[in-house]
């Protein structure tokens, strides 16, 4: 089997670290390319330092720090892929939520902005940076990384939610446009994502004590979900998953929204 190369957006992040975690684990992954802001540096190389000094291990991984906000992270992101050669999957975990709740009439919409800019630009300009070089080998995987929130009546999050409501309709989309090949048979490439409910991360911390009970009694196991149970999931999409399933948004909520 062809030793493959997959890039992780928000690499830092619980969900971002489970899922790099989990690709280590599989030898046929011979390069993981993580990314995340310039300001979680440091626990990135925390993150990369924390594992086992096994052979070939540590120079399986490589992190690159950059703001997917800047005008010129599409240009930056087109560089790095071409100077890989190629990218067999690509894991768009980044993104950010509101530090409070509020309704629209008391949202402070540019400073919303960035939600906007990570959550759905960001993920669309991972796409686009990489989608020519899968099509180019044949084969890609693309699995985003959505929110139940895309699905749910959120008074007071309709800013996060629809960022994420994007990502599904980008996703579908994608999934649409990323084959087509004019000069021959469809290109093997799919595109998914995974909708997580509360997941015991940084950013479920800024949920009120109150609201983390409520998620809780409202699921069959009375927890939360743990990240690794979102990096199996995705693991499976950029592994395991039929190629005829594509264009679909898997939602890990733990029975949330069932």
């Amino acid at each position: 089997m062809a030793k493959k190369t997959a890039l992780v957006t928000g690499a830092a992040g619980g969900i971002g670290q489970s899922v790099v975690r989990r690709l280590v684990a599989d030898k046929n992954f011979k390069n993981i390319l993580l990314i995340d802001h310039p300001s979680r540096r440091e626990s990135l190389n925390e993150f990369i330092a924390s594992f086992p000094k096994i052979p070939t291990t540590p120079e399986r991984l490589t992190n690159y720090c950059f703001d997917l906000t800047d005008l010129n992270a599409g240009k930056w992101l087109e560089c790095l892929v071409d100077a890989r050669g190629k990218i067999d999957v690509l894991i768009n975990v980044a993104g950010i939520a509101p530090h409070s709740m509020a309704p629209l009439v008391k949202t402070d919409l540019d400073a919303a902005k960035i939600i906007m800019e990570v959550n759905f630009w960001g993920t669309a300009k991972l796409c686009q940076a990489v989608l020519p070089f899968m099509q180019a080998n044949g084969y890609g995987r693309i699995i985003n990384v959505s929110s139940i929130s895309a699905s749910m009546k959120e008074p007071g999050n309709m800013i996060y939610s629809a960022s994420k409501a994007g990502v599904e309709r980008l996703t579908r989309s994608l999934a649409i446009e990323a084959p087509f090949n004019k000069n021959g048979p469809p290109h093997d490439i799919t595109v998914n994502a995974v909708a997580p409910g509360v997941i015991d991360t940084d950013m479920a911390k800024q949920l009120s004590g109150k609201m983390v009970e409520g998620y809780k009694q409202a699921t069959p196991f009375g927890r939360l979900g743990k990240p690794e149970e979102i990096a199996e999931v995705i693991f499976w999409l950029a592994t395991k998953a039929p190629q005829f399933l594509t264009g679909e948004i898997i939602r890990v909520d733990g029975g949330f929204l069932a």
